[in-house]
């Protein structure tokens, strides 16, 4: 099982991007369940050690992760793996809380497609159906994700809508020069 655990260790810091249990599975040859335990383990050594890292599941990607009390140390020089137009899709669907897949494409363009189906590959939003159309909306792992509190970020976002309520309802006097 050590040896398991130091490929499952090494291939998962390698893929920097997330590795699925899929690949863990080609590349270990090892049985599903060994490589979860495998990752279970490492967990708990980490904690028990103190260790900076952690190793986080995103839907079906395994990635190491940054513990959530040290981001700050390293906050300037930490980004996001996620591609802009990806992270623009994520935003609004966050800010929404949940969307008509149509909607969606209406705001986003055709491509948002592909990066709805990148963010629920990586487990941040779930894609459902509701009275016979397609919703997206954003999962707890998105929570986990980004390290943010899930009733903040509602507090947050309430705000920023009732922000832009405010500015759509002002009236502005047009003077031309």
């Amino acid at each position: 099982m050590s040896k398991i655990k130091e490929y499952v260790e090494a291939l998962i810091f390698a893929f920097g991007d997330g590795i699925s249990l899929e690949e863990l599975e080609k590349r270990t040859k090892a049985d599903p369940l060994i490589i979860k335990k495998a990752v279970t383990e490492l967990n708990k050594e980490y904690a028990e050690r103190k260790s900076a890292f952690s190793i986080v599941t995103e839907g079906n990607f395994y990635r190491m992760r940054l513990r959530s009390d040290l981001t700050s140390v390293a906050e300037d020089t930490l980004k996001t793996d996620l591609k802009k137009g990806v992270l623009m899709t994520l935003s609004l669907i966050a800010a929404k809380g949940k969307i008509n897949q149509s909607d969606l494409v209406k705001m986003r363009g055709s491509l948002s497609y592909q990066h709805v189906k990148e963010l629920v590959s990586r487990g941040l939003v779930i894609k459902t159906t509701e009275e016979n159309r397609k919703v997206i909306k954003i999962s707890p792992t998105f929570y986990d994700y980004f390290d943010v509190n899930n009733k903040e970020f509602k507090e947050v976002t309430n705000e920023v809508k009732e922000e832009l309520k405010k500015d759509s309802e002002r009236t502005v006097e047009y003077r031309p020069n």
